[in-house]
């Protein structure tokens, strides 16, 4: 980093480490989420910035809500390649 170019924001590195997670199996197509809370406090960040990370993971079709199950990583493998070749 020079300074020139800002350093991200939370949320945005929040965001990259779960897309990472994702690719990497931490959190397997189909798998079950954990709540904003949850995750924010393993974070120790507030959870309204978790939750600008996550909605950013849903808006990308990474994080799926389901009304009954929760939210699940998405089984959609088109989009998980197209992570997977973006990063």
């Amino acid at each position: 980093m020079n300074v020139l170019t800002p350093k991200p924001s939370v949320s945005a590195q929040l965001l990259q480490k779960y897309r990472l997670d994702i690719v990497g199996g931490k959190y397997p197509p189909g798998g079950q989420f954990p709540t904003v809370r949850a995750l924010a406090y393993e974070e120790s960040v507030n959870p309204n910035t978790m939750q600008r990370a996550m909605s950013q993971l849903e808006g990308e079709g990474l994080r799926i809500t389901n009304r009954t199950a929760g939210r699940t990583v998405t089984e959609d493998i088109t989009v998980l390649e197209q992570l997977r070749l973006r990063l």
